[in-house]
């Protein structure tokens, strides 16, 4: 069971990396593979990840993909209710058929980004389901690599200390992120290389060519 909701959120940040727009969201009840198998939908579901300073761009895929017949697009302005969850949000990137990453320097240095990338990466074989749109070409180079494993790694070396400052009852909810953080520096290196391995798309036609390798599977 669905509803139309209207989301008004125009200029407020929620969730630390996200600020709300004003969109039209249709929100189901349940999850959204239930949804489409009790209306027989049979559309192949992309997951669009990308951080708000790069806006421009996610618009412009966004447009296209969501333009294609049995492509339906989920993105967080349409698809995150109001008062609803954004975890719940990012973390149903692992349900979607497929990812687009526009990964930007904003991107890789996102708590929320990369916490859909530690997320998909869950999911065997998540590398054949991803289609990286890489507009911070620094990665092809290891010393650039590096430099974003050692920001996540003194990124949970700061919390880390001002979580062991505080009382463990008081800090649950701390120590969780704490967790999230260490598992994102884990993950970085494996993510970069997989994505600096990949002959890429140019980025802008990116669209074009995800629309391609859509059509091929």
């Amino acid at each position: 069971m669905g509803q139309e909701v209207k989301n008004l959120l125009k200029g407020v940040s929620v969730g630390g990396d996200y600020i709300g727009g004003n969109s039209t969201v249709n929100y189901y009840y349940g999850s959204q593979a239930e949804a489409q198998r009790e209306g027989g939908s049979g559309d192949r579901t992309v997951f669009l990840s990308y951080n708000w300073h790069d806006m421009d761009t996610a618009d412009r895929i966004d447009k296209h993909l969501s333009g294609l017949p049995g492509i339906t697009v989920k993105r967080d302005i349409r698809d995150i209710g109001q008062w609803k969850s954004i975890r719940e949000f990012m973390e149903g990137i692992r349900q979607q058929d497929y990812a687009v990453l526009i990964v930007s320097d904003a991107y890789l240095k996102s708590k929320n980004c990369m916490f859909e990338v530690t997320e998909i990466m869950k999911e065997r074989e998540y590398a054949g389901r991803i289609f990286p749109a890489v507009l911070e070409t620094g990665i092809y180079d290891p010393l650039t690599r590096a430099g974003y494993i050692s920001y996540w790694q003194r990124e949970c070396d700061q919390l880390e200390a001002a979580v062991k400052g505080l009382d463990p009852a008081n800090a649950v909810e701390l120590a969780a992120d704490l967790k999230r953080y260490k598992n994102i520096a884990s993950s970085m290196g494996e993510f970069l290389g997989i994505v600096a391995d990949r002959n890429n798309p140019d980025i802008r036609e990116i669209e074009i060519q995800i629309e391609k390798a859509l059509l091929k599977s």
